[in-house]
């Protein structure tokens, strides 16, 4: 934790000298800069305050046995599917991803499940419309059709190298 809030005091101190710089060069970029910093923040700490409300409730309801079920060595291939279907409906960013596959790996979920559904939520369903207006349907079936697959793929073989590696 100290690493990490160290890590974030290094990027908030470069990115205020950044501004700095930009603010003695041009003020008129410097207020575009805040403007947008602002926004952006704004929208990620409700993304943020979602996601710890998210974690806080898989730790205090979801039991480890109960998600090992569902997501543990012993899911089975029709869990790891399933699990590669779901998080193509799910939107969110990876201010959400991250610390709620923490969560999950945390409380028993397998190397695969947390890897099929990382690589299958880079699908994003809920973005079909705007890949077909700009890609065309064609493309954008094969993509979602080819993301089931290739997410099982590399969550079979993801977890397998790790655990050579001794990844735990």
């Amino acid at each position: 934790m100290n690493k990490m809030i160290k890590n974030a005091l290094i990027y908030i101190g470069i990115s205020f000298l950044i501004f700095g710089v930009v603010s003695v060069f041009s003020v008129p970029k410097a207020l575009i800069i805040g403007e947008v910093t602002y926004h952006t923040f704004a929208k990620t700490v409700k993304i943020i305050i979602a996601v710890f409300i998210i974690i806080g409730l898989i730790n205090a309801w979801v039991k480890p046995k109960q998600l090992s079920k569902f997501m543990g060595k012993e899911a089975g291939w029709k869990n790891l599917l399933l699990i590669a279907v779901i998080p193509l409906f799910i939107g969110g960013s990876l201010f959400t991803m991250f610390p709620l596959m923490e969560a999950l790996r945390k409380k028993g979920a397998s190397i695969a499940s947390i890897l099929v559904f990382i690589t299958a939520w880079g699908g994003k369903a809920p973005l079909l419309p705007l890949e077909i207006e700009f890609l065309g349907i064609h493309f954008a079936i094969l993509r979602i059709f080819l993301i089931i697959p290739m997410a099982l793929i590399v969550g079979i073989l993801g977890e397998y190298i790790l655990e050579k590696w001794g990844y735990d």
